[in-house]
């Protein structure tokens, strides 16, 4: 009998410790398939989001589209495409994602304390706002090949 403790214990304890906010990881596509956001763990229940891909991601030069409307004149030269574009941390009570940071290439808008993220299995319930303004996207994850 206590063998079989023993081992319902090892498996147990690994299934444990894995978060349940881990499954944000990994790489998710917008609902019109103009882009897509990377989720990486840099913490204890914090994540960072970065641009993946975009459909539009090629200047008038043909070199890769720039964030010219950032606010900070330093990025402007930089590629969309990898730039760190969300801080999030997981609400284990509310079992949600709170948006500490979001920034959006395409207005050159960073806000803070902006929204939170709901995830259902393979999509994300993105919902964002400032002032009066507000904003719900849906995420789908990519799956590998």
């Amino acid at each position: 009998m206590n063998k079989y403790i023993i081992l319902l214990l090892l498996f147990a304890i690994p299934t444990l410790c894995f978060s349940a906010a881990d499954d944000i990881i990994g790489e998710w596509v917008d609902e019109n398939n103009t882009g897509t956001t990377i989720f990486s763990k840099v913490g204890d229940g914090k994540y960072i989001g970065t641009c993946g891909w975009l459909k539009k991601n090629v200047d008038k030069n043909g070199g890769p589209a720039k964030d010219r409307k950032n606010p900070d004149k330093s990025k402007r030269s930089q590629a969309i495409v990898g730039s760190h574009v969300m801080d999030i941390s997981y609400d284990a009570k509310n079992k949600r994602f709170n948006m500490d940071w979001a920034y959006d290439p395409s207005m050159g808008i960073a806000l803070d304390d902006c929204g939170y993220i709901k995830q259902h299995g393979d999509t994300l319930i993105v919902k964002a706002g400032w002032a009066f303004i507000k904003v719900t996207k849906r995420l789908y994850r990519i799956k590998e090949k």
